[in-house]
């Protein structure tokens, strides 16, 4: 759910100008064509930014609970060591910023060649608006902390009311910092969603309780956390078993290389006997691993989550 969230960010934010530019250019290209004297268009005015007060929520409740969380950033969780970059629109986004360390950007942006910077914590509170702007739908909140050094790190990703445009979910991922720079040496993510990847197949599990009331269960304390966790790697765990072990799962044979920089695809056929075994001996070591990572660790990891942000104290 976060990454698909920094994807969609990354891609509008890069996209979009490219984009403009290249319609307005196929504007001039037929004024060239069809009018003896081109006429370039007049520059667009750019769409105010509205206070929070002026935005009008398709959904009240949910217009209730996004103002409950801004009030409560805003008044009483940062302070004058937060850098803010207050509410502003990036493609179909109002959204506002806060951040602090030395690892964040100035833009307060996460992106995945920043995720892991030692000593950053940020948050990112947003709603979506369309044709009618300033009325918005959906709520989306993003938090994530890192660890000035070595230890457990925290990101937190939740999205309602988006329609299919970011989607529905929520999902905390968890590194494990061994030392004061470089990747996590172990992760772990829970989520209203699971999934394991055998060569190009997902394997995916998802709640079904209310996305809400899902995550509720997880914030019920560390040690509901663990429970939870550990019951829907379980459930994802004997899925993929029995996926494989019903020879549902393909393997995938990558196609000859055409050049281009454009990925060739596989061609898909039926696992081997042989690899049936290996890929139901390493989702049993995943598997494994994984609870035991939450049976030991569950502590520092509900800790850094509520450092991230502290949703057991405050969450609408």
């Amino acid at each position: 759910m976060n990454s698909g969230y920094r994807v969609l960010k990354e891609v509008l934010a890069k996209y979009t100008p490219w984009l403009a530019c290249s319609l307005a250019l196929l504007g001039i290209l037929a004024c060239h064509i069809f009018s003896p004297i081109p006429d370039l268009a007049p520059t667009p005015t750019p769409v105010p930014v509205v206070s929070v007060d002026e935005l009008r929520f398709t959904d009240p409740e949910t217009g209730t609970r996004f103002h409950s969380l801004n009030d409560f950033i805003t008044d009483q969780y940062v302070d004058k060591t937060w850098h803010t970059t207050s509410y502003h629109l990036t493609g179909n986004f109002y959204e506002s910023s806060w951040c602090r360390g030395a690892g964040t950007l100035p833009d307060c942006q996460t992106l995945y060649s920043t995720i892991d910077n030692r000593d950053q914590h940020i948050l990112d509170l947003w709603t979506l608006f369309y044709q009618d702007y300033p009325e918005v739908t959906g709520l989306g909140f993003h938090a994530t902390w890192v660890p000035v050094a070595a230890g457990w790190g925290a990101d937190f990703s939740f999205s309602e009311g988006g329609g299919s445009t970011v989607g529905e979910g929520w999902q905390v991922t968890f590194g494990q910092y061994a030392a004061s720079t470089g990747q996590p040496a172990a992760e772990l993510a829970l989520g209203s969603g699971y999934s394991y990847k055998i060569y190009e197949t997902n394997l995916q599990y998802s709640s079904s309780l209310p996305v809400r009331d899902d995550l509720a269960l997880y914030l019920a304390g560390p040690k509901a956390m663990r429970d939870r966790g550990l019951a829907q790697i379980q459930v994802l765990a004997q899925r993929v078993t029995t996926q494989i072990s019903a020879h549902q799962v393909s393997a995938c044979d990558l196609n000859p290389y055409q050049g281009g920089g454009i990925n060739p695809g596989c061609t898909s056929r039926p696992m081997t006997p042989a690899e049936e075994t290996a890929e139901l001996a390493r989702a049993e070591a995943y598997f494994t691993a994984q609870e035991q990572l939450l049976s030991d660790h569950y502590q520092e990891m509900y800790t850094a989550w509520m450092t991230a942000f502290p949703l057991d104290q405050h969450w609408p």
